[in-house]
């Protein structure tokens, strides 16, 4: 994975302060809300890169402890809190944007079918992954039950490498993560279409817990 950044991450961590700090004046203001549920979830994107670097070197230096360490705060706390966030705000909510595709159509049958294209084009586009992510949104719902799990099934694979002394193979693991990207596109769940939880409070959480290691580590220099 590619963790190369063509901006400077650190300018996002600090506008990531900036409009917290604001809060107190505007946080009566929707537009700043969403404001801030944007950038946070932009700062936690970044987040995810850092962990993923973690957990990658941790598996090449076969520290065990240091992985589980890095994809637990992963799979347990930061998705969770980004999906919590996302969740918070309308125009981040998947079940929206799933029910605009089937208000569109005529016809029951043709909801389903609009509901599963709306679903394609934000993962496979297409029957077998034929563009892989190239629509990819952060949106509630989707970033627990589709990244979120591709996220654990991969982190799950390593573990099962180290603890067995078996190579990691890419293709094998392509194919078992196929599987639950093709599932996501037909289980048919339905996911709120309106927002739950405080934004604001959301986002100090998140920020409590990992501004002071973002920062830290950008003091440190690229790893």
């Amino acid at each position: 994975m590619d963790t190369a950044l063509w901006y400077n991450r650190s300018d996002v961590y600090e506008a990531w302060r900036l409009l917290l700090s604001a809060a107190g004046e505007l946080g009566a203001s929707g537009t700043f809300r969403y404001d801030v549920a944007d950038v946070t979830r932009q700062a936690a994107q970044q987040l995810v890169g850092d962990y993923y670097v973690l957990i990658r070197d941790a598996f090449r230096r076969r520290a065990l402890p240091e992985l589980l360490a890095a994809g637990g705060v992963l799979l347990y706390d930061l998705l969770p809190e980004l999906d919590a966030l996302l969740g918070s705000q309308s125009l981040f909510l998947l079940g929206r944007w799933l029910e605009a595709a089937r208000a569109a159509a005529t016809s029951d049958r043709e909801a389903e079918q609009y509901e599963l294209n709306a679903r394609n084009q934000l993962t496979l586009w297409g029957p077998s992954g034929n563009i892989l992510d190239y629509a990819n949104k952060q949106l509630g719902g989707l970033v627990l039950d589709y990244y979120g799990v591709r996220w654990s099934l991969f982190v799950s694979a390593l573990v099962e490498s180290l603890n067995s002394g078996t190579p990691f193979h890419q293709e094998q693991f392509n194919q078992a993560v196929f599987q639950v990207e093709r599932g996501f596109i037909y289980n048919q769940k339905r996911y709120p279409s309106v927002p739950a939880g405080d934004t604001l409070e959301i986002a100090r959480k998140i920020f409590l817990k990992y501004y002071p290691g973002a920062v830290r580590r950008g003091r440190a220099g690229p790893a």
